[in-house]
């Protein structure tokens, strides 16, 4: 998935929730239709970027 949008929060878990919160809006037919491992994946990608400002 290729987006620009910049998650933000005071803490990981919530600019986790933050990035996912914009996923399912923006895109919601893409994360329907992934499967369990796929979402997975995504989780951990996002997790592994989450940097301290």
């Amino acid at each position: 998935m290729d987006c620009d949008y910049v998650a933000t929060g005071e803490t990981a878990a919530a600019v986790k929730e933050d990035a996912f919160a914009h996923a399912a809006v923006a895109h919601a037919a893409i994360l329907k239709s992934m499967s369990q491992d796929q979402l997975a994946e995504l989780t951990r990608a996002v997790e592994a970027n989450i940097r301290s400002a």
